[in-house]
């Protein structure tokens, strides 16, 4: 019996920063994968499963859901999957994203094409920072139509992001009746603090709802949404 030909991801480029250990970018033909800590953080856009994990899951969602949205925010780079989905299916929206690890940037541009995208704009800063003053950052209040949060350093979610100054300062920065994506590692070792995470969720914002995207082990994202109020 013949085995098929198996691909061995090859290890391309490994760094480590002040605020991630292991900066890992491995590839198997034309597709890269971006891993922190051990944890699949980005894959090349092109991938053909692209669409259906949960970086396309939150594209596809935030497209059919806010399909006139011109102004995106997004905590949170990775390697860029989600940011060129956006970039690419809502070429009309400015894409502005905030990375608190310049290394993280630099990867992105150096491995997955940041440079490429013209409808984006990178801030080297950190969120609360950014939330607390935004016009230093040339962004204002009650501008965006949706704010996208994935702020995890391989599996670990920062405590400041299930805190209610982190859920106001998102909602002073939405439109009204602007839309709040969280994107949140469902495992058995974190689901409580999920789940309560959700309730806090509920507490800030209206019309929240949740939905699954299964993942490739045994680990699911569950993906958080909900609204500011008219």
């Amino acid at each position: 019996m013949q085995l098929p030909n198996l691909k061995i991801p090859k290890l391309i480029h490994s760094t480590s920063s002040e605020y991630n250990k292991l900066i890992e970018v491995y590839q198997v033909g034309d597709i890269r994968r971006l891993s922190v800590d051990g944890v699949v953080q980005s894959i090349s856009h092109t991938a053909k499963s692209v669409e259906r994990r949960f970086w396309g899951q939150v594209e596809g969602f935030v497209a059919e859901t806010r399909p006139e949205a011109r102004h995106i925010l997004m905590f949170g780079l990775g390697g860029g999957t989600m940011l060129h989905l956006f970039a690419e299916d809502m070429p009309d929206a400015h894409i502005t994203v905030i990375e608190i690890d310049s290394e993280m940037i630099r990867v992105a541009e150096e491995y997955f094409d940041l440079k490429k995208l013209t409808n984006v704009s990178i801030l080297n800063e950190d969120v609360m920072r950014v939330m607390t003053d935004p016009t230093k950052y040339d962004l204002h209040i009650s501008t965006f139509d949706v704010v996208v949060v994935d702020i995890f350093c391989g599996l670990k979610y920062p405590d400041l992001g299930s805190s209610g100054t982190f859920f106001a300062g998102i909602e002073r920065l939405l439109r009204p009746e602007g839309l709040v994506v969280f994107n949140r590692i469902y495992i058995d070792d974190v689901k409580h603090e999920v789940d309560d995470f959700c309730e806090s969720v509920e507490e800030q914002f209206i019309n929240v709802g949740t939905k699954t995207v299964a993942g490739r082990t045994n680990s699911d994202n569950l993906l958080v949404y909900g609204e500011v109020e008219k």
